[in-house]
């Protein structure tokens, strides 16, 4: 289970962290933040609020990630991006006072987008990282999803091309196998930079 800190001080902001992104969110404004070596991004809150007499910077949401070359389940996907830093996302946590304004998306496509990274998801797939895979995949602009089956090293179909999944585009028999069931263990998603796939069928 992912459990999300409170806040982080001004800091640790300073020391771990690059700012990659600010929105405003309902009249505040919040900050994306990275830190490459955790790795580890969030959303904070760029104003300071007080947590037991200390200012610091509130954490609404955040994101888990797993290096490729320290998971083992996704050794087969590294030939696919020799100079981009691909990752594997563990889990996005988002604090229930601003969910639904759609805080996890912009956590993915501000890593995509503003830090160069390749994000994949994770091989087990739970009902949550799936509904959020299929909003990104219908709703973002800014991202291209596609479906990976690492155990073949190929993207769906299969035959040499790349289709980009847009929450209908590809059966999803094709795509999530649900516990027990392990025959699409393999089967994992990649969002990449939708400029960078302009002329990819959907």
């Amino acid at each position: 289970m992912i459990v999300m800190p409170q806040s982080y001080s001004p800091s640790t902001i300073e020391r771990r962290f690059k700012v990659i992104n600010e929105l405003n969110v309902r009249g505040a404004v919040y900050l994306v933040v990275y830190d490459e070596n955790a790795p580890v991004a969030a959303i904070i809150k760029a104003d300071l609020s007080d947590f037991g007499g200390q200012a610091r910077h509130e954490i609404v949401a955040s994101l888990e990630l797993v290096r490729r070359d320290q998971c083992e389940n996704i050794f087969s996907v590294r030939d696919f991006w020799q100079n981009t830093d691909a990752l594997q996302v563990e889990g996005v946590v988002v604090a229930k006072a601003v969910q639904g304004v759609g805080l996890a998306t912009v956590l993915y496509e501000s890593l995509v987008l503003n830090a160069g990274i390749i994000l994949m998801s994770d091989n087990t797939h739970y009902a949550g990282g799936k509904a959020l895979w299929q909003k990104i995949a219908q709703s973002s602009t800014k991202l291209t999803v596609f479906v990976l089956d690492t155990e073949e090293g190929k993207f769906y179909p299969y035959d040499g091309t790349r289709v980009s999944y847009n929450g209908v585009s590809i059966p999803e028999a094709e795509i999530w196998s649900i516990h027990p069931d392990q025959t699409k263990h393999g089967v994992i998603l990649v969002a990449e930079d939708a400029k960078k796939h302009a002329q990819v069928a959907a």
